[in-house]
């Protein structure tokens, strides 16, 4: 009935309810019918013109927020509302916390069935959520005048990038290098590549920091074209930024949109920074993937070591483990550690790291979680599974519940595939115990959650 009263083009007042999974916010009209917008947040009330009607909801944009919400707070950056990096800066910190519980609860209930299922307040960062990301990604492009620039994708779109004087997610020292950068490059003509036309020299700066160490790399990433001024670039970076320890030059020739090069040359430096987490040491080399957010993942590897039920005599095993940072954290308490990585360059990693930690009861192998799972001659007690996005596969949950460990630590950064993998592994035996939300990413929707299940007597 909803949807045959409403329109494309129509003006609406709305109040908005809640925040969708992905960022939107949730609106209903009178008759019942749900809208989607981009910018609102609970308790706006807005002035909204619909974009798009579907059979069960309509899209729109906001024209007006005639009444704020009383969660709203200024946004920091000066590209807040065109740059796509951090779409909850004008929510108050503590109600992007509560959020994220909702939103993860919410997943478990509506698409894992787990309608009892009780979740943990989310961990925050204290006392400023700003500044953490160790890792930061921006793209060469040019703007409508023809002005080379270098920034962030602007939200919803990957063919245009928003030209960023500062970002208020990574340090004030990786600002200064990212302008040292965008300078040169204009300075010297250099040209910025397009993935229309696969043109040009300049595809991505990614920065990289340890901050518990001080060490940064400067990573450019090119097409492959001559690059002559490279020295000159060195020169002007290290003497501007005598914290930088590292840069790096990476040529990625392919034509996909990505900031990991094919070659790999170092210009200046060590091939690699170090960082220092709970006490461990990682060599963290241009394209190997570490947490984004160093002091959060300090207390999420402490989260995964307290609801582990171990002792010395425990066998451990890691899935998807990365470059073996839990691993690592749970070798002290227990017999051993079995890793298991499809990625060889993190598996080279982890192994090179464990032996910079003198950490010798773990083990990793390079592979499928699905077809290395049964080869293993070991019976786990805890299985750790930090899949991608996408969750766990059918066969790999095949894989994980033939060796049905008694207690399993799920990892994971998307509610929704959680939800999903928690509803199979409930129905073949398993019950959750705790689910702990943990904010890796503030000023995002974005949320990692620790989920504890155990095998059912």
């Amino acid at each position: 009935m909803g949807e045959l009263r409403l329109k494309k083009g129509d003006i609406l007042t709305l109040t908005i309810e809640d925040l969708a999974f992905g960022g939107e916010s949730v609106a209903r009209t009178e008759e019942g019918l749900v809208v989607f917008m981009r910018g609102g947040l609970p308790q706006d009330q807005v002035r909204v013109q619909v974009t798009k009607c579907k059979r069960n909801f309509a899209e729109g944009k906001i024209l007006e927020i005639i009444r704020p919400s009383p969660f709203r707070v200024p946004p920091r950056s000066k590209h807040f509302g065109v740059c796509g990096g951090c779409t909850w800066q004008d929510l108050r910190y503590e109600e992007q916390l509560r959020f994220k519980q909702k939103q993860v609860k919410e997943a478990l209930v509506r698409i894992g069935k787990l309608t009892d299922i009780s979740v943990n307040p989310t961990i925050g960062m204290s006392p400023e959520p700003w500044f953490y990301r160790n890792k930061m990604e921006f793209t060469f492009g040019y703007d409508e005048q023809g002005q080379l620039i270098l920034g962030l994708h602007q939200i919803g779109r990957w063919d245009r990038i928003v030209d960023i004087e500062e970002c208020w997610l990574q340090s004030p020292l990786s600002n200064k290098i990212l302008g040292i950068v965008k300078e040169f490059a204009i300075k010297r003509k250099l040209s910025a590549y397009s993935t229309k036309t696969h043109e040009g020299l300049l595809r991505h700066l990614v920065i990289r920091e340890g901050k518990n160490t001080g060490q940064v790399m400067v990573n450019l990433v090119t097409s492959g074209e001559d690059f002559p001024q490279a020295p000159e670039l060195v020169q002007v970076l290290t003497a501007r930024v005598p914290e930088i320890t590292s840069i790096v030059l990476n040529v990625n020739r392919r034509v996909g949109e990505t900031g990991q090069g094919e070659e790999e040359r170092v210009l200046w430096g060590q091939p690699f920074i170090c960082e220092v987490v709970n006490g461990l040491q990682f060599e963290i080399s241009a394209n190997s993937f570490f947490q984004p957010n160093t002091h959060q993942a300090q207390r999420l590897y402490r989260v995964v070591g307290d609801m582990a039920e171990v002792d010395k005599g425990s066998v451990v095993l890691d899935l998807y483990c990365g470059t073996g940072a839990i691993a690592f954290h749970l070798a002290p308490k227990v017999k051993e550690v079995h890793g298991v990585e499809i990625n060889p360059i993190a598996v080279e990693n982890a192994r090179l790291n464990a032996q910079k930690n003198q950490i010798g009861n773990v083990f990793f192998y390079c592979g499928e979680v699905k077809k290395i799972l049964p080869g293993l001659p070991i019976q786990p007690d805890l299985a750790v599974v930090d899949p991608p996005r996408a969750g766990l596969d059918k066969k790999g949950i095949k894989a994980l519940l033939e060796i049905a460990p008694p207690q399993i630590l799920y990892v994971s950064c998307n509610p929704t595939t959680l939800a999903r993998d928690l509803k199979d592994l409930q129905g073949s035996g398993y019950s959750v115990s705790q689910v702990q939300p943990i904010d890796m990413f503030p000023h995002t929707y974005h949320i990692e959650t620790v989920t504890g299940l155990w095998k059912n007597s």
